[in-house]
């Protein structure tokens, strides 16, 4: 199985994955991936991946770059060795990257469960880090405030530079100056010198370190900048102790959290190692496979990952459902090995926990592949290309599994063309026998013949346009290919004449087969157009019928709406003419005046009329809720809401129709129209006045922002109407502002003779912003 890993080039898949890597570690995780081929295995793998995807779709992960793999190193701390302050500070990034990480998914961990199991492996020491960060620079340096001790000397070490410089500085300036070849001080192995003249030797007391190469000048340390030079060595020797004592403690504390560091590093690796995938995935529009019962592959506009996106041909094909073996025939150059090499390495990918790019793929797991693609030819070890090809079949033979996928290129080539043809058949029935799924491509005739006839084999065809005489890349499946050798010599510049020389040594039998192939791939074309078309005109199809069916439940919503609305106004109106009716008997009750009793009777004969109106509309309406009438121009009709009968005016459009109501002319909703036999022109006796304006009383008004003599007038047109309807209580909303409308419309109340009592609203009802006032 590694010469199929080997010729697929998985390893340029690992590669590439380990480009979106963020760790070293990840790197080498991604670079060392093999394929898994236990079912179970493959799909722990792809659910780490599809954990990840999830992950990265709602959210960016703390980054785990910052983990250096310093194992070793922290081990050998844990030993009692001291660390450099690097990799003292690269430690201390790394555990600052692996808390973060950690507290992040430990937000998320009851979404992530797979990826919080490996997260928890990831170290946190935050006493550590902070105090390394607290002691280092990011190059390692260690800071002043290290410790106390370590400040002092420090500061010690200025004042000390500083004065040596101002005393060697004097020599330079003063009396001294007169005896040096050049006014100037230099530094030599550490030590401050002057240049003094040698025909002034003795006149500055110090060491020599040194002569220049005429031998007329001596570089001296006086004395006086010897000694302070030498306390500066010293408090030089001091700090470098107080650094690496740091160092040591800091040394220490890594060393003590050895394991945990090194199992967080190697948690950190792994994470980001899944990540990597993930993160492939998105950016290679890759899928998550489906899961399969047995093995077998189905791969929907699949496209090789190593191929230019913008080019490639996606390619869709499906074994081991209907049929464990797949014969790919078609022309030279017409992409037999690249489909091949593409199905093989998509498995692959999938197996390995990656998201192969395609639109879509079913997968069951299997249990092996084997691949024999390419030219095996070896001098070294004196193959032919027919030999090579011969030693990968046995070992695949010799070693192959049920469950297997076993790929080959050209099966049956590099020997006699009927020889080959024979053997390559009994190798597909061997390997079919030893229930293996095989995707094999030839040209041999013989070989589409036995696919065709032999159950559990089917053949495919890489397609070719005969007009332009090129291949066009797409897999078909279900017919064989014809090779197109003739044409593709002739458009490759071969001579006519040696065309039509092998055309005629082609028997009628053969040219007859091959004629049949052109058109049978022709006519597969056509057919694969058409199809495209049909799917795409069904796809609009499916797409406007989505679209009119939620239309339509639009606007039964909104008539079921309405009709509720209009139903619960109905009620409202009826009840209160029940009470009204209910009134007038009590009046008749208790007055015996035949004047009163005869507006009683009219009272109630108005009520009645207009109730029954009322209550014959709302039965009809209860009757034809569901029905639409077909309108035409001129037809008479009720309209919801209206006494009068109406005329249609026009065609309904967009669920609207034009009636005439009298002199009016309105717009009404279809659903709101019923049709009847009376006539516009008769007249309905209406309700006397009375009755119209209890049926319209409201009991609430707002006065809010309106002047005093307008809220006055609005206020006593309001309370006339209010009792005339018998309403028993009414809201008067007048806002609090400054109280001046509050007063004006209470004083009004406190004098109107139809006013009981009136109070401020309770707090839930609005406070002193509203005046409830009980009628007579």
């Amino acid at each position: 199985m590694e010469h199929a890993l080997l010729v697929l080039e998985y390893d340029a898949v690992c590669k590439k994955l380990a480009g979106y890597c963020e760790t070293a570690l990840g790197a080498l995780q991604a670079g060392q991936m093999k394929p898994a081929f236990d079912a179970r295995a493959v799909w722990s793998l792809l659910d780490l991946t599809e954990s990840a995807y999830a992950l990265l779709g709602v959210a960016v992960p703390t980054s785990l770059g910052p983990v250096r793999d310093l194992r070793r190193q922290v081990m050998l701390a844990a030993k009692g060795s001291v660390l450099g302050g690097s990799e003292i500070y690269q430690a201390a990034e790394s555990l600052a990257a692996m808390r973060a990480f950690r507290s992040f998914l430990f937000a998320r961990r009851e979404d992530y469960p797979l990826l919080w199991g490996i997260a928890q492996g990831l170290a946190d020491a935050k006493a550590i880090e902070e105090r390394i960060f607290e002691s280092l620079e990011p190059d390692g340096e260690v800071k002043d405030t290290a410790s106390a001790t370590l400040a002092g000397l420090r500061r010690k070490l200025v004042s000390l530079q500083a004065r040596i410089v101002e005393k060697i500085q004097s020599y330079c300036t003063g009396k001294t100056r007169e005896y040096l070849t050049d006014p100037i001080y230099t530094v030599r192995d550490g030590r401050y010198v002057v240049p003094l003249s040698a025909s002034h030797r003795g006149k500055i007391k110090g060491i020599v370190h040194g002569t220049s190469g005429t031998g007329q000048t001596i570089f001296i340390e006086p004395e006086d900048v010897l000694q302070l030079s030498n306390v500066l060595r010293e408090a030089e020797s001091a700090e470098r102790e107080e650094v690496m004592r740091i160092l040591a403690d800091l040394s220490s504390r890594i060393g003590s959290i050895a394991l945990a560091f090194e199992q967080g590093i190697e948690a950190a690796g792994q994470l980001d190692f899944i990540l990597a995938k993930a993160k492939m995935g998105y950016a290679e529009d890759g899928v998550l496979p489906l899961r399969a019962q047995k093995p077998s592959v189905e791969i929907v506009n699949g496209r090789h990952p190593l191929l230019d996106r913008a080019s490639v041909v996606p390619l869709s094909v499906s074994v081991g459902y209907d049929f464990n073996g797949l014969l790919i025939t078609g022309p030279n150059t017409g992409g037999k090995t690249v489909a091949i090499k593409t199905i093989g390495l998509l498995v692959l990918m999938a197996q390995s926990g990656l998201m192969p790019p395609a639109n879509g793929m079913r997968l069951g797991p299997f249990t092996q592949l084997w691949a024999d693609i390419g030219d095996e030819q070896s001098i070294q070890q004196s193959l032919s290309t027919f030999s090579g090809h011969i030693r990968n079949i046995s070992e695949a033979l010799n070693g192959v599994k049920p469950g297997a996928l076993v790929l080959f290129d050209e099966l049956g080539a590099g020997t006699d063309p009927a020889e080959g043809a024979v053997l390559a058949k009994a190798i597909l029935e061997e390997f079919h026998a030893a229930g293996a799924l095989i995707i094999a491509s030839s040209h041999y005739g013989e070989l589409k013949a036995f696919a065709y006839n032999t159950s559990g084999f089917q053949n495919a065809a890489m397609e070719f346009d005969a007009k332009s005489l090129r291949p066009t890349y797409r897999l078909l499946m279900g017919a064989p290919g014809a090779s197109h050798a003739l044409k593709i010599a002739e458009r490759y510049g071969m001579p006519r004449r040696l065309i039509e020389k092998a055309r005629e040594g082609l028997s009628s039998e053969q040219q007859d087969i091959a004629r049949m192939m052109e058109q049978l791939e022709q006519s597969q074309r056509q057919a694969r157009i058409a199809q495209g078309e049909a799917d795409r005109r069904a796809a609009e199809l499916k797409k406007l019928e989505a679209k009119a069916e939620k239309k339509l439940a639009e606007a039964e919503e909104i008539r079921k709406t309405v009709y509720a609305k209009a139903t619960d106004q109905i009620e409202s109106v009826l009840r209160d003419i029940r009470r009204e009716a209910m009134q007038v008997f009590d009046d008749l009750k208790k007055s015996a005046d035949p004047k009163t009793l005869e507006a009683s009777r009219s009272r109630l004969k108005n009520l009645q009329e207009v109730g029954d109106e009322l209550a014959s509309q709302f039965e009809m309406k209860r009757l034809t809720k569901a029905l639409v009438p077909e309108l035409a121009k001129g037809m008479t009709v009720r309209v919801e809401g209206y006494t009068q009968i109406g005329t249609v005016l026009g065609e309904a459009k967009n669920g609207l129709v034009p009636v005439q109501m009298g002199p009016l002319k309105l717009t009404v909703p279809i659903e709101d129209v019923s049709l009847t036999q009376e006539k516009p022109a008769e007249k309905k006796r209406m309700p006397n006045v009375s009755l119209s304006r209890a049926l319209n009383a409201a009991s609430e008004i707002h006065l809010r922002q309106l002047r005093a003599e307008e809220a006055l007038q609005q206020l006593e047109k309001f309370i006339d109407d209010a009792v005339l309807a018998n309403i028993p209580s009414v809201r008067i909303v007048h806002g609090k502002g400054e109280g001046i409308l509050r007063k004006v419309v209470q004083d009004y109340l406190k004098r109107h003779p139809s006013v009981k009592s009136l109070r401020d609203a309770d707090p839930a009802e609005g406070g002193q912003g509203v005046t409830i006032a009980v009628l007579r």
